[in-house]
């Protein structure tokens, strides 16, 4: 497993939508290895919801639940945040699935 620890890594303790993409290409580098990668949010806060949507929110549009679940650990996360990113991951796989919906309906 690999660690990354998020103020470290973007060089700030208040996460805007450019840091949300550089923490998303390293989650997505540990996907393709097959690793699991702790985001470890110890002095963060999240600046914007931008933050997650773009850190995480694509990826959940690509993968499953279960990928997810099983590829990134959070550690030190304020409660609030939690729930803001669960519901961030929520909606976008909602949308990945009602993609596939459409794309499978008779036309």
């Amino acid at each position: 497993m690999s660690r990354l620890e998020i103020a470290s890594f973007c060089k700030a303790n208040r996460l805007s939508r450019s840091d949300g993409a550089r923490v998303r290409r390293a989650i997505e580098g540990s996907l393709e290895a097959g690793d699991v990668i702790e985001l470890d949010f110890a002095n963060v806060r999240i600046a914007s919801v931008s933050s997650f949507d773009e850190a995480i929110g694509p990826l959940a549009r690509e993968h499953s639940l279960d990928e997810i679940k099983r590829a990134i650990k959070l550690a030190r996360i304020d409660p609030a945040e939690r729930r803001l990113l669960n519901r961030i991951v929520l909606s976008r796989a909602k949308e990945r699935d009602v993609v596939r919906t459409e794309n499978m309906a008779p036309r």
